[in-house]
């Protein structure tokens, strides 16, 4: 016992003077920690089902905020939907919001074939990462008493929210020095 006490009495004493002071440590500034990043253009892919299979192709504002309890993002959206087979078209705006992984959102459509038209909210909820992928289950409304009975109420999707630079390996911020830290 007394050889293992003076061994790490030994190796503690020596190894005081190589450690690096924790003044000189840098650490890389982080996009979204603890302030909201800039609001971001990214593409938008999605498909789904609602009694048929659907999907969407649009543009989306997706910005997101992380610390060390909690990452959330905010979405907003528009996008033009095709369901087969009876080739009906909509036009949609929405909000995504996200909290961990708890998502939740609203949009509002405007879907028409060659004959009928009608306006539908769809609230829906969810999980997902930071509004880059999300799979949520909507209740479509209709506000003119779904002339489409090929949509149905209940709607099941997986959306994207992509764009170049969450592909890109380094960005200019996560190389720079934090400015609390002197450089070595």
């Amino acid at each position: 016992m007394r050889y293992c006490l003076a061994i790490a009495l030994v190796v503690s004493f020596f190894s005081n003077g190589y450690t690096q002071d924790t003044a000189t440590i840098s650490l890389p500034i982080k996009e979204g920690y603890k302030k909201w990043t800039k609001t971001e253009l990214a593409g938008r892919f999605g498909v789904g089902l609602q009694k048929e299979f659907y999907t969407e192709f649009g543009v989306s504002f997706l910005k997101f905020y992380y610390n060390n309890k909690i990452s959330s993002s905010l979405n907003y959206y528009g996008a033009i939907e095709w369901s087969q087979p009876k080739n009906i078209y909509g036009y949609k705006v929405g909000c995504e919001i996200n909290a961990n992984s708890l998502a939740l959102g609203l949009e509002a459509k405007y879907q028409m074939d060659k004959t009928n038209f009608d306006f539908v909210l769809t609230p829906k909820i969810g999980f997902g990462v930071l509004g880059i992928i999300n799979v949520f289950y909507g209740y479509n409304i209709s506000m003119l008493g779904q002339p489409f009975s090929e949509i149905g109420h209940h709607q099941f999707s997986i959306v994207f929210n992509l764009n170049k630079k969450m592909f890109s390996r380094n960005t200019s911020k996560a190389n720079q020095r934090s400015p609390a830290l002197p450089n070595p």
